[in-house]
């Protein structure tokens, strides 16, 4: 069994899981409005997790941070009750590659788990958010190798990816390659990110409680406006 995988978190349970992965830029540029409004996010998503029967049975979830080093700031494991760690920003690095082959490590580790112990488990999310582009050592190598896992995962159906740009300084075309399936990387601002994680933990509700697709969150009939989807043309398909 993996060495990041608890058995005891789920005692005799064996309800399906939905594990989630948060792959998050913590460079310099997010520092100030941006990363206290990505704090907030976070705390609002767990919050809403929490609160619901269903979702707080089924979802793990596991955060990742990518600036001067990448940094498992949040393992899969039962949720503290008192709450995240918070997030800081204070480096130019944005090693983005580094940061999503950790987060697959992760869902894999998690996903081994559960098949050692019968749990069955819905498509894992890996949930990447950055204003940047790759920098620092070796960051376009990984990022080479990052895209390729995340490609083959992805067309296998074994994984969901939600690649999020916030601002104008993102290099969408280097984001756009993450994922094969959306159609063009979501935009967010800073001052999106509540309206953000109340949509990721509505979906969340929407797969476990309600059977949702996971077609259903890449499927979308709006025009990109350039390299990007915007955010409220994107919240507003999933609400039709």
């Amino acid at each position: 069994m993996s060495e990041n995988f608890n058995a005891s978190e789920f005692s005799n349970s064996t309800k399906r899981r939905l594990p989630i992965c948060f792959c998050l830029d913590t460079s310099g540029s997010m520092m100030g409005n941006p990363i206290k409004q990505l704090n907030m996010g976070l705390s609002n998503f767990i919050a809403s997790i929490k609160a619901n029967d269903d979702t707080k049975a089924a979802t793990d979830i596991a955060i990742v941070t990518f600036g001067s080093s990448v940094e498992i700031v949040m393992p899969f494991g039962k949720i503290k009750d008192e709450g995240l760690p918070e997030i800081s920003a204070s480096t130019t690095l944005t090693p983005i590659g580094e940061g999503i082959l950790t987060s697959l490590e992760l869902l894999n580790a998690r996903k081994e788990g559960y098949k050692e112990l019968g749990i069955k488990y819905y498509q894992p999310w890996l949930v990447v958010i950055t204003d940047g582009a790759p920098q620092g050592p070796n960051s376009m190598a990984n990022m080479e190798l990052a895209i390729k896992a995340c490609n083959e995962l992805e067309s296998e159906d074994k994984l969901v990816i939600f690649n999020i740009g916030v601002g104008s300084s993102v290099d969408y075309d280097i984001l756009k390659r993450v994922s094969l399936k959306r159609e063009e990387p979501i935009s967010v601002t800073s001052g999106d990110f509540g309206k953000l994680f109340e949509f990721l933990g509505s979906s969340s509700s929407s797969i476990v409680s309600s059977g949702m697709s996971d077609d259903a969150l890449y499927n979308l009939d709006t025009e990109p406006q350039g390299e990007s989807v915007d955010v409220d043309d994107f919240f507003k398909f999933m609400e039709e």
